[in-house]
């Protein structure tokens, strides 16, 4: 463990396996959130697993060291568990062979996840009764019905500020210029079905000897040659359209690339790759 951050190798089969279950995973995110001592009562209720379920995914997750069980005292009649760490990650050695191909199919199941969580809206029209808003997440939330008035009030308020700021660059007076830096898409949908919460597991690139991945390594050596292009192109703030014309490919093909560059890195957006970047410059200083 490194400060509330608990780091599996990617050649631990077991932990591999236990970071896939999803039923499991949710287990360890409910915890976490929590914040306090739980129940495996009230984890069972929580997940909608059964009892016995419920503890066997706590039992697993303290012989990995994810959760502590805490005994009964005079308090507390049961025994409870709370987390150990806040963030969950996988070290791999980014030049080993044996290591990328062991990320490429771990990454695969986990968009495999992602996808089935994509698949469970409601049909747009029963969703939502007006056009404004279209929504594309990546974890699910609950919201209650106050909580929804709240945020659509917000929304409202940050369609104003976007659009000031849109008027401001491109309206009268403005440089009206018509290329764009930042993308912004945000949707707020129900889901068909109820979801279990699960964590984010990050990516953390260490040395090839190195048994409890604290040194890092550069994290383009797990790239290709054109992906590190596109990285590199990235972090130094060029948008899509500028980076495919410097590299004569289509701006679409640099828009698949850094989908790859941002699965490999564990990273979910051009900020984080930044950050990545910034830590592991840093480790090698």
């Amino acid at each position: 463990m490194q400060g509330n951050e608990v780091l599996f190798d990617i050649r631990n089969e077991r932990a591999m396996e236990l970071l896939l279950n999803e039923e499991f995973m949710s287990v360890w995110e409910l915890v976490r959130r929590r914040k306090k001592p739980v129940e495996v009562a009230e984890v069972a209720r929580a997940v909608h697993l059964e009892h016995l379920f419920a503890q066997r995914a706590l039992d697993e997750l303290v012989g990995l060291g994810l959760i502590e069980a805490l005994r009964a005292r005079a308090d507390r009649r049961t025994p409870t568990y709370r987390a150990t760490c806040e963030r969950i990650a996988i070290g791999l050695r980014a030049d080993d062979a044996t290591d990328r191909k062991l990320w490429d199919g771990l990454s695969r199941r986990f968009e495999e996840a992602a996808d089935r969580l994509a698949k469970n809206h409601l049909p747009l029209e029963k969703a939502t009764d007006d056009t404004r808003s279209r929504m594309i997440y990546s974890l699910p939330v609950r919201i209650a019905r106050s909580e929804m008035h709240e945020l659509r009030h917000r929304l409202d308020e940050l369609a104003a500020f976007l659009h000031m700021l849109q008027e401001r660059h491109t309206g009268e007076g403005g440089k009206d210029d018509y290329f764009c830096n930042y993308r912004f898409e945000l949707q707020v949908q129900p889901l068909a079905e109820p979801v279990r919460p699960q964590p984010v597991v990050m990516a953390r690139f260490v040395d090839r000897d190195a048994k409890d991945g604290a040194a890092r390594v550069d994290p383009l050596a797990s790239l290709s040659k054109r992906e590190r292009q596109v990285a590199i192109a990235l972090v130094r703030g060029r948008t899509r359209n500028e980076t495919a014309d410097e590299l004569g490919i289509k701006p679409g093909s640099v828009a698949t690339l850094a989908k790859r560059i941002y699965r490999k890195l564990g990273v979910s957006s051009r900020v984080e790759l930044v950050r990545c970047m910034d830590r592991a410059k840093a480790a090698m200083e």
